[in-house]
């Protein structure tokens, strides 16, 4: 799923000018972007046909930090909207419907064969058509949702929102129903909620999966955190390892956190085929009662979840793994996660 978002980027890669940028878009964008310590953000032309009424630019975001160097589009809508992110050009796709030029679009683009649905009954308050493109994987389908306007020419992945609105606070809702059932340590009203989008087969996250330990130790009950899974479709038993994990932590969550702890340790000699064999004899030693783990398992609600959950995470500013959302607010965390612990330490002392 990283090469659908980049692939996306890849189109505005084009010869730009610096630009001005409306004063109300340059405040929503600062709020929505990464927050990073020493990044840069500058304005330059957006040179793709936008539908009518709709401005935008080309945001560029220069940072030694690979996290935070980036390239998106900001684009304000007739009625004060804004969108950041990636907007995907159609017009010049095959097609005699919306539906048929995003299938083109995300086939050639991206190799990804999706079914879309416009929902052309309730446009939005920037006059677009809300549509879902589902994706369709080993473990079920996928849902990811955008906006396109009426002629078909741009499908924004994502949505756009009120310029005057509270960008940290309506990302932070997008995922609460999510958050109610994914691993968490903490108290629900702790002053700080951590979010950490993870996958089980990623080195990286491998590499984070114990950044968090030395916040929770230092500042105990002001903080909660959350795993939230978000297994790439590229990774073979990253989506196994999420499901096993559900099925753990709904018997015993304490054990969830020492499951993640082996399946990181032994994630260099996992592979697709040993995967299941391992994560059923953990079960077994750990005293599981493995009717109901074996019926969480086969739980079609339960993968659905999952997969319906990094699909709202894809279309919330969550472009990588491992990433971290800290009250609604994307953060870099640096060097061996310095500086998230940094932010959060900054947050608790207001």
């Amino acid at each position: 799923m990283n090469r659908l978002i980049f692939s996306a980027l890849a189109l505005l890669a084009l010869p730009l000018f610096a630009v001005d940028i409306d004063p109300k878009l340059d405040s929503a964008v600062r709020a929505a972007l990464p927050i990073c310590a020493d990044g840069t953000v500058r304005y330059e032309e957006f040179q793709l046909e936008l539908p009518k009424g709709f401005k935008g630019a080309v945001v560029r975001v220069d940072s030694p930090s690979g996290a935070c160097a980036t390239q998106m589009a900001a684009i304000l809508s007739p009625t004060g909207e804004y969108f950041l992110g990636s907007p995907w050009p159609l017009a010049n796709e095959p097609g005699a419907t919306v539906e048929e030029k995003l299938k083109s679009f995300t086939w050639r683009n991206m190799r990804e064969n999706m079914a879309p649905v416009v929902d052309r009954s309730k446009p939005t308050a920037s006059g677009l058509f809300p549509a879902t493109l589902t994706q369709t994987t080993e473990a079920g389908q996928m849902p990811l949702v955008g906006e396109v306007d009426r002629d078909g020419k741009m499908f924004f992945f994502g949505h756009f929102r009120p310029a005057s609105g509270d960008v940290r606070a309506s990302r932070a809702k997008a995922f609460d129903a999510f958050v109610a059932n994914a691993p968490t340590r903490g108290k629900a009203d702790a002053a700080v909620t951590i979010l950490e989008f993870s996958d089980f087969q990623c080195p990286a996250c491998k590499h984070a999966s114990t950044w968090a330990d030395p916040i929770i130790a230092k500042h105990g009950e002001k903080i909660r955190y959350v795993r939230y899974d978000l297994p790439l479709t590229g990774h073979a038993w990253a989506f196994p390892a999420a499901l096993a994990g559900r099925a753990i932590y709904r018997q015993k969550p304490d054990l969830f956190w020492d499951y993640k702890k082996q399946v990181y340790e032994n994630q260099a000699t996992m592979n697709a085929f040993t995967f299941w064999d391992w994560a059923r004899a953990y079960a077994e030693d750990h005293e599981l009662d493995m009717k109901r783990y074996d019926a969480d398992l086969a739980n079609q609600e339960l993968r659905n979840e999952i997969l319906r959950g990094a699909g709202v995470a894809l279309t919330n500013d969550v472009r990588a793994t491992p990433s971290y959302i800290v009250n609604g607010a994307v953060v870099d965390a640096g060097h061996d996660g310095k500086a998230l612990a940094a932010y959060v330490d900054s947050l608790l002392a207001k």
